[in-house]
């Protein structure tokens, strides 16, 4: 039986700048400092592990070439970030725009999701699409 997602790995065009943009942003929630571990082609995978062992986390790891994110081309659409309250929503939100990244959808209940669904959308600094919102998975509330 699945008991949930384990990681994701983002392969970044700068490793220390997205490394710092997670940091601010996450960090402040128990976004711990990365575990390194060796990836197959021997570069460093940073993973950035969440609060509660078992958890998850994301790795992060070095581009070869600088290749643009594209939204709808095969490969990731979104990375979805559960919190524990619309505080947390909020604070997030406030971090990303101090690191200036571009928000796509500020704070908002969304109740074409479910009637309690908060959430907040931006991008990191290679494009790819975040969301935070208060909601663990993608079923709506029955």
């Amino acid at each position: 039986m699945l008991v949930g997602l384990g990681h994701v790995d983002l392969v970044c065009r700068d490793l220390e700048r997205s490394l710092a943009f997670y940091a601010v942003v996450f960090g402040p929630l128990g976004l711990a400092s990365p575990a390194l571990f060796d990836g197959e082609r021997g570069e460093q995978i940073h993973y950035l592990r969440f609060p509660a062992a078992g958890s998850g986390s994301i790795g992060l790891r070095q581009a070869r070439s600088d290749q643009e994110f594209e939204l709808y081309a095969p490969g990731l659409h979104h990375l979805a970030f559960a919190v524990e309250s619309r505080a947390d929503v909020d604070a997030v939100h406030v971090a990303a725009l101090a690191t200036g990244a571009t928000v796509l959808h500020a704070p908002r209940l969304w109740p074409e999701y479910s009637d309690d669904y908060y959430a907040t959308f931006f991008l990191d600094p290679d494009g790819f699409r975040i969301e935070v919102a208060t909601a663990r998975d993608a079923r709506l509330a029955t």
